[in-house]
């Protein structure tokens, strides 16, 4: 295939569902490995799926914002870690391209497959402004996929003089830090999701994104690519990068469920269990909510491109409403997750069983403060009786 366009978004959807089967077979490799394992890593790069949000101008396919959804769906049947991975890096691609183009450069122009990942400060982190840029120091934490990354964005968290703490992505080569092996959590144990240690760095200005700049229409990665993609609402959007792989947790576990009910599965009195009304209307209403889900996010980003397409920056409440219709999707995903359990049995609860690794996943997936839902949700309904945002970022 190659990337002058315009693409068959369906290609790589496809491309997705055929590598489910070996990431079924990969899941729990991945949560010994407590990474994405290099197989499936190479597989991603190999079916260009990293490269999705990626600008053409550096070899990626620039697709629409939906995609990425849809694409972590797919991925996410098979390991939710691994949608997580996948869609998160592709998603850093899109927050690069807003970058100034030497920034795009450095990354790109000699390794058109580097991948960044990110990460948040902790309190042994130092954040100080030095003439062109910032200097850093210490321990950024949650640095999903870091293994296979060649870059990192740094969250910076910056105060200002009577003013809301400002916010910036700072990009650092991985020569610049040392990954620390500490990622052990109950869910999503194949995200890899380490910290980084850097020593005292100097980060130039050009290799700073000043996020509150990136709240729709122009920012200095677009003057270089033309299509809407890079003046979209970057923190009013970036959430939906995080619910495709809910999406895919959600239906990796109604696929669990089903799948034996199909083949007549009988409890141990000899009652079909799909002849119950029950289990039909928890199963009913499971794929209303994901189908729901789908729905939300998918209106979303078409009104965000509209949006875009015609240069018009969306309003505060169309921003905080994108924000919160990410965080209502992936919670509707959960409730379908929650919805099926009593379906799944003692066996659901067998350490080998997949759906009780998609129920560790998706409550794990569900409290990225991103998709916490009584925060976004107070944050909406705030603007929406006309006080501010209570995330300057949005």
């Amino acid at each position: 295939m190659t990337r002058n366009g315009p693409f068959d978004r369906e290609v790589f959807i496809e491309r997705a569902r055929a590598l489910v089967p070996r990431l079924r077979e990969r899941a729990k490799q991945a949560e010994e490995l407590r990474r994405l394992p290099d197989e499936t890593h190479r597989d991603f790069v190999d079916a260009d799926l990293y490269r999705l949000y990626q600008p053409r101008r550096y070899g990626g396919f620039e697709m629409d914002y939906q995609l990425q959804v849809d694409v972590a769906a797919e991925i996410g049947r098979g390991c939710g870690s691994s949608a997580w991975v996948q869609s998160i890096l592709g998603s850093h691609s899109w927050v690069h391209g807003m970058f100034e183009e030497e920034a795009q450069d450095e990354v790109w122009a000699k390794d058109p497959d580097a991948l960044i990942a990110s990460a948040s400060p902790t309190r042994e982190s130092t954040t100080t402004r030095t003439g062109d840029g910032f200097t850093v120091e210490g321990v950024w934490t949650f640095s999903s996929g870091v293994d296979h990354c060649q870059w990192t964005h740094l969250n910076l968290f910056v105060p200002e003089s009577g003013k809301p703490v400002h916010h910036y992505f700072a990009a650092v080569p991985a020569a610049n830090y040392e990954i620390i092996d500490d990622w052990h959590a109950s869910g999503m144990r194949g995200t890899g999701s380490k910290s980084i240690r850097l020593r005292r760095t100097h980060i130039p200005a050009h290799r700073v994104l000043d996020t509150h700049a990136a709240v729709g229409g122009i920012t200095p990665g677009s003057r270089l690519h033309p299509g809407p993609l890079y003046r979209m609402p970057l923190y009013s959007l970036f959430a939906h990068g995080i619910v495709g792989p809910a999406v895919g947790m959600a239906l990796g576990a109604f696929d669990v469920i089903v799948d034996p009910l199909k083949r007549a599965r009988t409890s141990q009195t000899g009652q079909a269990v799909g002849e119950n009304q029950s289990v039909r209307i928890r199963l009913a209403e499971a794929t209303a909510e994901i189908d729901a889900a789908r729905a939300i996010l998918k209106r979303a980003s078409d009104d965000a491109t509209a949006l875009a397409e015609r240069d018009v920056i969306p309003t505060v409440e169309q921003r905080v409403r994108f924000r919160r219709d990410g965080a209502y999707a992936a919670n509707l995903c959960l409730r379908a997750v929650e919805r099926l359990y009593p379906l799944a049995g003692a066996t659901g609860l067998a350490a080998d069983s997949p759906f009780q690794r998609a129920f560790r996943d998706i409550h794990a997936c569900c409290a990225h403060v991103a998709l916490t839902w009584d925060v976004q949700a107070a944050n909406y309904a705030g603007v929406l009786l006309g006080n501010p945002s209570n995330d300057p970022k949005l």
